[in-house]
């Protein structure tokens, strides 16, 4: 159809609009959604196992595996969302979270991590693959923007960020062509090539776009926001219409009609959260408040029946608070150092917006202390907030 139209998706020809019927002087752009696109990007990656960049490097599914693997065994995650949903995607695959989550920033930087600080051998050989990741990672940020105030590669596309974004869509455009499987053909030309030709068709409609709608003289947009090209819209409108008929998933003209009347009408009505609120602090009354002597201390009825239960022994304050179970800082293994000071990082900047005690605040740190660790230094991207020593201890 696109063809017929005058669009081409070839990926060494490729022309992403064709002209409007009735305005010879309007583009119209072709463009694949882009969270679909990353979806089948990560099914190809995690089904076929190796990908082998332009270079000759091997990027592999492997690396993401076996993070999560250290990872369930360490009990700490390195800064990043990975659980064993993420592998086992296939249970979920309609889900884009998961594909985002598992091909993100968060999960270079923790490979990387393990691959160059730890030395674990099972993450050498992973520089391809943390390429890989961080490219797509970039990529997808860029055609799906959301937010005006965003920085970095989540900004929308303007005229004052385009140094930052142009010249990585030209050098990713050149990457992805250059993909290919085990056996050297390139991924564009294999079966699985709609992701990847996607990812294509997006960057050179994006960039023809901003050209039209930003960069000409009198143009109507000052940043074009990628997200409001995506399938979500038509998606949710389309739900909204399904739902107003029930059980019917194929509604007639007339029924269409009607529901499109009922969401013009109800679309800005907002309900109510709740029917009523709780006012008055009263508990539900306990139905176990009688209690007995044991020892010289009072004891409720139900504690006491535990007691004997299950044979329990009185044991000092001191050996129940939570410290005595706290490991020693000098035992912790570098992959739990490293986990525990990003954690530190977040709780030390929640209490820090929630005190006004200068001191406290100082001791708590600051986005510009030192880094308490490597991959701390590692995540950081220029606002990443650093515990002091003694917060991390």
């Amino acid at each position: 159809m696109l063809s017929a139209l005058g669009a081409c998706l070839n990926p060494l020809k490729m022309v992403t609009y064709f002209i409007h019927p009735q305005d010879p002087n309007q583009r119209i752009y072709v463009l694949l959604d882009i969270c679909h696109m990353l979806k089948l990007v990560r099914n190809t990656l995690a089904e076929w196992g190796i990908l082998i960049d332009k270079y000759g490097g091997k990027i592999q599914w492997e690396y993401v595996i076996q993070l999560q693997k250290l990872q369930d065994e360490e009990g700490l995650r390195l800064g990043n969302k990975l659980k064993k949903a993420h592998i086992n995607w296939k249970q979920q695959k309609m889900k884009v979270n998961l594909a985002a989550q598992s091909l993100s920033a968060s999960v270079a930087d923790a490979i990387e991590f393990c691959a160059n600080t730890l030395k674990i051998p099972e993450f050498q050989g992973s520089e391809a693959t943390v390429t890989f990741i961080r490219n797509f990672n970039q990529l997808f940020d860029i055609l799906n923007s959301r937010n005006p105030l965003a920085k970095g590669y989540k900004a929308p596309m303007s005229l004052t960020n385009k140094t930052t974004w142009d010249p990585f869509l030209t050098d990713v455009y050149e990457y992805i062509l250059g993909l290919k499987n085990t056996s050297g053909q390139l991924m564009c030309k294999t079966k699985r090539k709609t992701g990847f030709v996607g990812f294509l068709a997006g960057i050179k409609s994006m960039n023809q776009m901003f050209h039209d709608l930003v960069e000409l003289e009198h143009a109507p947009l000052k940043y074009i926001l990628t997200y409001k090209m995506s399938q979500d819209h038509l998606e949710l409108f389309f739900g909204a219409i399904r739902a107003c008929g029930r059980f019917n998933n194929n509604p007639t003209t007339q029924q269409f009609t009607a529901a499109y009347k009922h969401l013009l009408l109800r679309s800005h009505i907002e309900g109510e959260n709740g029917n009523c609120e709780k006012r008055d602090p009263i508990d539900i009354l306990s139905a176990n408040g009688d209690s007995c002597n044991v020892n010289g201390k009072e004891v409720t009825i139900t504690n006491a029946a535990l007691i004997r239960k299950y044979d329990l022994l009185e044991v000092s304050h001191a050996e129940m608070e939570d410290y005595s179970d706290c490991p020693n800082i000098s035992t912790i293994s570098p992959y739990k150092k490293a986990a525990i000071s990003y954690i530190a990082g977040y709780v030390a900047k929640k209490v820090k917006a929630s005190i006004i005690c200068t001191k406290c605040c100082e001791a708590l740190g600051s986005e510009r202390t030192h880094a308490a660790s490597s991959f701390l230094a590692l995540k950081d991207r220029g606002g990443l907030f650093m515990p002091t020593p003694s917060v991390f201890k």
